[in-house]
Order: C-alpha cells, then sequence, then structure tokens
C-alpha cells in the first residue's frame, strides 16, 4: 500500500482553500510539494486492524410455557 502524507495547501488546491489540511499519496505530494503547491507536514501512520478475538454468543431460545398451560386445561 502507497504512503500517504498530510499536506498543508499553500494555494487553492483541488477546490480546497489556502491553509487547509488534505491527505496525498507520497508521490503527489513530493510533486507538489517541490512546485510549491503544498507543504508536508507528517506522514500518516498505519493503524493495525483489530481482530475479533471473542465470538460473540446468541442468546439462548426461551419456550413460551404459557401456551402449554393452556392448552393442557381445556
Amino acid at each position: 500500500m502507497a504512503t500517504k502524507y498530510k499536506v498543508k495547501t499553500k494555494a487553492v488546491f483541488n477546490g480546497q482553500p489556502v491553509g487547509s489540511i488534505i491527505e496525498l499519496d507520497e508521490a503527489a505530494a513530493k510533486m507538489y510539494a517541490a512546485r510549491n503547491y503544498v507543504k508536508i507536514i507528517e506522514e500518516v501512520k498505519k493503524t493495525a486492524r483489530r481482530t475479533q478475538s471473542k465470538k460473540s454468543t446468541s442468546a439462548t431460545k426461551k419456550t413460551d410455557t404459557s401456551k402449554a398451560k393452556n392448552s393442557k386445561d381445556k
């Protein structure tokens, strides 16, 4: 996966006003920084996805005892 950078715009860039912070991929960020359109602030850190360690348990189904009682009474 390509590295992404947070950049601050120095000019109107892709419809974003001056001073806004956006994310660009590495190649685009370096190219536009060389042209002084943006300033590279920081590299975006990749976050590790958490795996679900516990399986969810379904609730136990309760039987309806009221119908059984009514049928016996009749």
